[in-house]
């Protein structure tokens, strides 16, 4: 199987290497952030005020984490740019943040060094910018800045159009746009993600450091702050015309704002990055001149030609048992250079030519010769099956038990063929009842053998499958119902857990598989039972102290069932018929009685009433100092009229028989009555409470 994709360069600037990737570029590690945090890049942070110098400091090296952020939400949106503002570009999973909302003449840096080769010559960076603009408050200098310089190995500023020098009031690149937080009528200027590339060819073999900083105002109020992501790559215009190609497609580097495709003899082609040609001719000449958003221009020029190369290898096992391959690379091509790209389908991969490879199993493995021809771009890819071989590597899967009734599969690997104790030779065998014992060996194609191997097949040993649960649903209520012993479980409900929840009866069915994957099922039956109905009575809902006994009965046309009642006051019994006498009468309260009905299933039903504690008034008393009711219904609020309408007593001491200082005569009067019963509530009693002497 083969896979045809290419590139291919001859440009108008001369290279000083035949250096080409194979794949990415080289001398960028972490450039743009790919692991994550600021390894290889170096930071630095200090403060300059103009309106209190002495709270300026020297510049110290050092990440500081909130002035020099790693981004890694890829949805989310800078708040202070109303949401306009993404803060990772499309296309990247990371992105760098310098400076903060944070103020106070803050000031911070960002660098990265890289050594400037045909791999890396193009530098690629892109960058957003978010400045509080102080308006007129400010000098220029004072405001917030942000800054993209470009350095030479000295140190010294490389005087490249490249360069970026941004205060809050002096957008030197057009596309600023305004925003008014909430609030505020202060503006946020901020421009959206801008692409720059900057050409570093002259400084071949050289190394070249750019640094990004950004800068509050030198006063104390206003913040400054940006975003970027920085790669590089190769300065070419990349032509894909290999084998088999009837197109040819010419890609300018990206970087630029704008693209003028001409032909050779100076006529406009084209204005899109990637340029198609229709029957290319080789040798045909395009010429592309190139413009960035910061004005810079780059012109570069690409002679079509076709690269053709074709991989093919040849793959021997060492020995019978180290499981070591040698790799020998017949692969051929009409121009250019070959680099090799072998994957070993495990992982592993090596960029040798005749790479001598130990792989990690046993048997037949696929892969794949990846050729590259640069300076073209243009790959073709060859799989094949190759094989290795090492006696200990030889096995089997599969459980050496099987299921009642059924059988175990068994896979072979590590082997090219394969010869069982049944006489089978194929990998896979099924064996089953009555079961036994068994060899297997494994053989390579080149005459190797491993060693036999011997094993028991049998049955799997019976396992404990079992459902307890809530088989009577009492009417109108929900159960469960529980599985044990499987590890994986499917009921007829369509549940795949253990346990499950039941409101209607009907049969259940439940299938389970235990580890090794034998099967059984079970079923149930659910069954919903009627709730019982009671009927009781009481022969009296009020009592007072002289009178506190109640009759209690209760009666069901269910069969097998038992009673409990509570009476209020803690007495508890499961009698139908019986009297029950309260004990405290003292105070006006009222006794909840409960009686529940319970049939042989557990269900049951509860039904309440009450018993109330009324007020108890004698209808005689004898005031004759014997310290025995010498005093009618005191601690109320008691009115004692005589048969005239004339009234003897009112108040709360309890009348004492007197009127005037005086002795009543025997005889019967009238009261009213008035007090607070057990639901504090007010009531009224009238009546004739007869006095005797």
């Amino acid at each position: 199987m083969r896979d045809f994709k290419g590139l291919l360069l001859v440009f108008g600037i001369i290279l000083m290497s035949n250096s080409w990737l194979k794949a990415a570029p080289a001398n960028k590690e972490n450039l743009g952030f790919e692991t994550g945090n600021f390894s290889g890049w170096k930071g630095y942070t200090w403060v300059y005020r103009t309106d209190d110098p002495s709270l300026s400091t020297d510049r110290v090296e050092g990440i500081v984490n909130g002035r020099h952020t790693i981004m890694s939400d890829q949805t989310a949106y800078d708040e202070n740019t109303g949401g306009g503002l993404k803060i990772i570009p499309e296309g990247y999973k990371y992105s760098a943040k310098l400076g903060s909302v944070q103020k106070g003449g803050q000031h911070q840096s960002l660098s990265y060094t890289i050594k400037i080769d045909s791999t890396n010559a193009l530098l690629v960076w892109k960058f957003a910018v978010v400045l509080q603009d102080p308006e007129n408050n400010h000098e220029k200098y004072e405001e917030p800045r942000f800054m993209i310089t470009l350095l030479d190995e000295n140190g010294d500023t490389i005087p490249d159009c490249t360069n970026y020098d941004v205060y809050a009031t002096d957008a030197r690149i057009s596309g600023f746009q305004t925003y008014y937080p909430t609030g505020s009528n202060e503006p946020i200027v901020w421009r959206d993600w801008t692409t720059v590339g900057a050409n570093l060819l002259p400084y071949y073999g050289q190394t070249v450091t750019i640094e990004f900083m950004s800068a509050d105002c030198t006063h104390k109020n206003h913040y400054g702050y940006g975003y970027f992501v920085l790669d590089c790559m190769p300065l070419i215009i990349t032509v894909d015309y290999c084998t088999g190609d009837s197109k040819a497609t010419l890609s300018a580097p990206s970087g630029f704002s704008s693209y003028l495709w001409k032909d050779a003899g100076g006529n406009t082609v084209d204005t899109v990055q990637n340029l198609l040609v229709d029957n290319p001719q080789e040798g045909e000449m395009f010429i592309c001149e190139m413009e960035s958003e910061t004005g810079c221009s780059v012109t570069l020029s690409s002679e079509i030609a076709r690269y053709e190369q074709e991989a093919e290898f040849t793959a021997q096992m060492l020995d019978c048992f180290s499981n070591k391959v040698k790799f020998t690379n017949l692969s051929t091509h009409t121009r250019g250079t070959l680099t090799y790209l072998w994957d070993f389908g495990d992982g592993n991969t090596s960029e040798e030519k005749d790479p001598v490879y130990k792989f990690k199993t046993s048997g037949i493995h696929r892969v794949a010769l990846i050729l590259y021809n640069p300076p073209s771009g243009c790959i073709d890819t060859l799989y094949k099956e190759v094989e290795s071989f090492s006696p200990p590597l030889v096995g089997f899967k599969g459980y050496t038990t099987y299921c009642p009734g059924a059988g175990t599969e068994l896979v072979a690997y590590g082997a090219f063929s394969y010869e069982w104790s049944t006489g089978e030779t194929d990998s896979v065998i099924y064996l089953g009842a009555p079961g036994g014992e068994y060899w297997f060996l494994g053989r390579s194609s080149e005459g190797c053998v491993s060693d036999s191997m011997y094993f028991t097949v049998s049955e799997e040993p019976d396992w404990l499958f079992s459902v307890s649960g809530d088989t009577f649903l009492c009417q109108g209520t929900t159960g469960f119902l529980y599985a044990e012993g499987a590890v994986d479980y499917l009921w007829n409900t369509g549940d795949t857990i253990d346990s499950i929840l039941v409101y209607k009866e009907g049969n259940y069915r439940i299938a389970g598989k235990n580890a090794r994957g034998c099967s059984k099922e079970l079923e149930v039956t659910v069954t919903e039972v009627p709730i019982p109905d009671i009927d009781f009575t009481l022969s009296a809902h009020s009592i007072n102290s002289r009178h506190n006994s109640v009759k209690c009965s209760a009666v069901s046309a269910d069969d097998n069932v038992t009673f409990l009642w509570d009476m209020g006051d803690g007495t508890i019994t499961n009698t139908p018929r019986f009297t029950h006498y309260y004990l405290e009468t003292s105070e006006l309260i009222t006794y909840d009685v409960n009686v529940t009905l319970t049939n042989e299933y557990g269900c049951g039903i509860t039904k309440s009433t009450y018993v109330n504690v009324d007020l108890f008034v004698p209808n005689v008393f004898t005031p004759n100092n014997d310290g025995v009711n010498d005093y009618f219904m005191s601690g109320y609020d008691l009115k004692i009229v005589d048969a005239h309408g004339v009234v003897l007593y009112r108040g709360l001491d309890g009348w004492d028989g007197y009127y005037k200082g005086k002795k009543a005569d025997p005889d019967t009067y009238f009261y009213i009555l008035n007090y607070t019963d057990a639901y504090d509530g007010n009531r009224l009693k009238r009546g004739y409470i007869t006095l005797e002497r």
